[in-house]
């Protein structure tokens, strides 16, 4: 820097700030704006179907409202487990991938994190990560504070709390009660024994049922019509077609091979879309690895879609015995309403669990009941996965009271957003028999012996209806219209934050930098007018 100010007679400042040379930086200032104005969103796609983070997907309970009539008396409230590791069978595609992509040199040269980054150790348990078990911690902040009435001090008879006999949906149920009943407990005593504080905890009783006797909610175990129908055998049919098309090999394996440096194969893409997802899930078990970059916006919206069709069709509305079966959870719901008893009611769960029921309820319905590769409808379908069972997925049902005319209503939240049924008349929610009526609509008015009986053939018919109708909308031109469509419209309307922090940043600096050519550029030229091209500025001085 002396060098340069010797350059310029020791008095770099007075040549930054004469007008000529003011003016090149505001330029250079705008000029950058208007480039990156036009730039691309790079906006992260977090939707990562039944795996997604409880944060991308929810609400917020706390900022829901009602009519002051109202009066909440009674709670159940239906939950999936947290967020957790993915399972042997997505972590030995993601250790192949790592294993490969290590290998490859010019995967190693496109991407130099790779020589620094430490490979972790996978876990194929399939138990919670830190951030599942958060994800319970402050739900349960949450609907405390919209609902305190309905949480009080914690006694056994108070609450009804159950589980399935799987530690992810005990250990969701703690990471709960710890949010409920945090420093509330009567252990609060330090213990100069073991130097160890309690500080307030809060034992809680919870009930697990056994595997072979969990017809609750594990309601699709030990039911032979359900496990041995078509549509079940057959779920991930169509995301197996869809993975051989020349479509998937068109959005997904040539983009990411071209950005990876080397040819991908289906199970490569399956493997990466893992670690990616994995990074979402638990970014610090992950290392902080970047392999999200390796997939552009439009092959993770149909990696998003191709995991969605097997949970789709094995649990949702082509599966019609798989969605009638969770009649059993309703009932349970409407049970718990009865009678003079107010305990809060508390389920911990699955996908298998939940995906049926909102199924049977009629949220999140999609017209055709099938997937489509429509602009609007493919992106914006109702039947998201991401959207509406995303890790710890919750269904909350709430009892009101009208304070004025006595009369009850129930109120349904799906993942801290009060939703609408089409069964319920009344836009303020549902009767009990309303509710009963679904319960009533469904094989035998709810027998479950019935439904799971071996001679039920309910389950058993060709889901050849279903597969045409995907096949026939999944068509490229279709897609790639779709796709090129939504990219257009999200470069339009969304920036990437890195982006606006830039932005936001070079225009601060502009605006320094006009007002302080305003303040010194009259005093710069009256002190060097003696230079050719140099005039005074009168304008300078309003």
């Amino acid at each position: 820097s002396s060098g340069i100010n010797a350059e310029y007679g020791g008095n770099l400042a007075v040549h930054l700030f004469r007008p000529a040379t003011a003016m090149k930086l505001l330029s250079t200032c705008f000029t950058l704006l208007l480039l990156l104005s036009h730039l691309p969103s790079s906006l992260a796609y977090r939707d990562f179907s039944t795996h997604t983070p409880y944060e991308y997907s929810r609400g917020d309970i706390t900022t829901v409202r009602w009519s002051k009539k109202l009066v909440p008396t009674r709670m159940y409230l239906l939950a999936r487990h947290g967020s957790r590791h993915l399972g042997a069978k997505h972590v030995n595609l993601m250790v192949k991938f790592v294993d490969r992509v290590q290998q490859e040199e010019s995967a190693v040269q496109k991407l130099p994190w790779l020589k620094e980054w430490t490979r972790p150790d996978y876990e194929s348990d399939s138990h919670l990560v830190p951030q599942g078990m958060l994800e319970h911690y402050h739900l349960a902040r949450r609907y405390k504070q919209r609902f305190p009435a309905l949480f009080p001090a914690y006694y056994p008879t108070r609450y009804h709390i159950r589980s399935t006999h799987i530690l992810r949906t005990s250990q969701s149920a703690a990471s709960f009660m710890f949010g409920l009943f945090e420093s509330m407990g009567p252990l609060d005593q330090v213990s100069t024994r073991t130097n160890l504080s309690t500080e307030g905890f809060q034992p809680v009783g919870l009930e697990i049922e056994s595997a072979d006797k969990d017809s609750l909610l594990r309601f699709m175990d030990n039911c032979p019509a359900y496990t041995n129908s078509h549509v079940t055998k057959n779920s991930k049919s169509e995301a197996i077609k869809l993975q051989k098309s020349q479509l998937y090999k068109k959005l997904v394996l040539d983009p990411i091979s071209e950005r990876a440096g080397f040819s991908m194969t289906v199970e490569d893409a399956e493997g990466l879309y893992d670690l990616c997802n994995f990074e979402h899930v638990s970014p610090t078990e992950s290392n902080n690895s970047s392999f999200c970059d390796l997939i552009p916006r439009s092959a993770y919206a149909l990696l998003d879609y191709e995991r969605d069709l097997s949970r789709y069709y094995k649990s949702s509305y082509p599966n019609k015995l798989g969605y009638e079966l969770s009649c059993v959870v309703l009932q349970d719901v409407l049970k718990q309403f009865e009678g003079g008893e107010t305990a809060t009611a508390l389920r911990f769960a699955h996908s298998e669990t939940l995906v049926p029921l909102i199924t049977l309820l009629g949220i999140s319905k999609d017209q055709d009941i099938a997937y489509t590769w429509d602009r609007k409808e493919f992106w914006n379908r109702t039947t998201k996965m991401s959207e509406i069972d995303p890790f710890a997925t919750n269904l909350g049902f709430v009892v009101f009271k009208n304070s004025t005319s006595q009369d009850e209503i129930i109120k349904i939240f799906l993942n801290e957003r009060e939703v609408k049924i089409s069964a319920c008349v009344s836009e303020e929610g549902c009767t009990r028999d309303e509710l009963l009526n679904i319960v009533r609509s469904t094989q035998g008015q709810c027998d479950r012996s019935a439904m799971c009986s071996e001679t039920n053939n309910t389950g058993s018919e060709d889901c050849t209806v279903t597969s045409e109708l995907t096949s026939r909308m999944i068509s490229e031109e279709m897609v790639e219209a779709a796709v090129a469509a939504k990219l257009e419209d999200d470069n339009k309307v969304l920036l990437d934050l890195n982006l606006f922090i830039i932005m936001a940043g070079l225009s601060g600096l502009c605006i320094v930098l006009i007002g302080f050519v305003a303040m010194n550029c009259k005093k710069i030229i009256n002190d060097d007018n003696s230079e050719p091209g140099y005039q005074k500025m009168p304008f300078l001085d309003s």
